[in-house]
């Protein structure tokens, strides 16, 4: 099978987004099929592009006989006002849109958003060249934007929820990393609602599974508290910078690795511990594999929003799978997968004498610290590997 996929996110860049399809399309290509991607010049989460990379109209990489990808036109900022992340989607949706049309003969087509706006190449294929696609639906669009305050129930949030509608209702069907997403969907209308739906986690590939284990790493001296990925406005991270200063008078450091908007009002935040928190720019897989393994917990925190309830970062996954345990600042769906796996703690987002109290549970008792990575680790492997995830949702698309 031919598999074509447009992502605006895909490696070198990082991040959920970049990681979900990087590692499916590897894993798609070792189980024979043929990949094409679709994404844009790298340069996410940075505001420049990649050492080596051009940002031309379009760059195609003939990777071997079985993955070609063609890297497109695309606008680097450091996105931090809407307008600034309004250009960087429309770029890349209209350069794709006409880029599109290099990518032939293609036997299933995954368009994946957020951006919601990457879906508008998929209602231009389908009018134009009558193909059909499936929308990949990582995030909820323009319903994040507004519990988040980027826009408000106005014009923009009408004209989205407008957008938003006409993509799913031109999709062949759905595929979505969290089972929560389909009461979403169940709410349009039958043209949206009675349409085929796919799970596709954000599971761990083998792969990462072994670099892991092969990495041989004790945990630093001191005990460790972890946050790595995006530093966004979803991640709860004021939170964590409370804990701490909770936690000041104990033998605990806390880490930060990641890039985002909210990275400078953080460290700003934590400027008086700067003996206890830490910063670090975002790092490749194989250093960060090396980061986590050298934590004592790991942190997944969201923000107090309805929305989230059906969220599970793909961070989280990633923790286990290397022997971690996590306390989660979600409820919902995160909050049933850690305690029915007992890989860790669950609590209230946004309660920092919570998050404290969770992290010296841990301090207190390192056997339980060992006890729940293990068991994460053992949940990872038996439930969400990446080439069994992917292997099912094939099939089920064919069927």
């Amino acid at each position: 099978m031919h598999v074509f996929i447009i992502t605006q996110y895909f490696p070198p860049e990082i991040g959920a987004s970049a990681s979900r399809w990087g590692d499916y399309a590897e894993i798609l290509i070792k189980q024979n099929h043929k990949v094409t991607i679709l994404c844009e010049s790298p340069h996410y989460p940075n505001s420049s592009y990649f050492t080596g990379y051009k940002n031309s109209w379009c760059t195609i990489e003939e990777r071997s006989e079985s993955l070609t990808i063609l890297r497109s036109k695309a606008y680097a900022s450091d996105r931090k006002s809407f307008y600034k992340k309004l250009i960087h989607y429309f770029v890349f949706m209209i350069s794709s849109i006409i880029n599109s049309n290099k990518v032939k003969n293609y036997d299933l087509l995954i368009i994946s958003s957020p951006p919601l706006f990457t879906g508008v190449v998929g209602l231009f294929i389908k009018k134009f060249y009558k193909n059909d696609f499936w929308l990949d639906i990582r995030d909820l669009w323009p319903e994040s934007a507004l519990v988040l305050g980027q826009i408000k129930k106005g014009i923009l949030y009408k004209l989205g929820k407008k957008l938003e509608s006409k993509i799913y209702q031109c999709a062949e069907g759905f595929i979505f990393p969290v089972p929560g997403f389909k009461s979403y969907l169940k709410n349009f209308s039958n043209k949206i609602s009675k349409k085929p739906m796919i799970e596709l986690m954000n599971g761990v590939s083998e792969d990462f599974i072994k670099k892991s284990q092969k990495i041989n790493i004790s945990n630093d001296q001191k005990f460790t508290v972890l946050y790595s990925g995006n530093m966004g406005l979803a991640q709860d991270l004021i939170t964590i910078v409370r804990a701490a200063e909770l936690l000041k008078d104990y033998n605990i450091d806390f880490r930060f690795i990641g890039e985002g908007v909210c990275r400078l009002e953080i460290e700003s935040l934590a400027e008086s511990l700067q003996k206890k928190i830490y910063f670090h720019d975002s790092l490749s897989r194989k250093d960060l594999i090396k980061w986590i393994k050298k934590s004592s917990v790991c942190l997944v925190p969201l923000k107090d929003k309805k929305l989230f309830k059906s969220a599970l970062p793909s961070k989280m996954f990633e923790y286990m799978a290397c022997g971690k345990p996590v306390i989660v600042g979600i409820n919902g769906e995160a909050r049933k997968l850690v305690n029915n796996s007992k890989s860790g703690l669950a609590i209230e987002p946004e309660n920092a004498i919570m998050l404290s109290e969770a992290i010296l549970t841990y301090y207190n008792d390192r056997e339980r610290c060992a006890i729940d990575g293990g068991n994460g680790m053992t949940y990872i492997i038996n439930n969400l590997s990446k080439e069994m995830l992917i292997s099912k949702m094939i099939n089920q698309v064919k069927k």
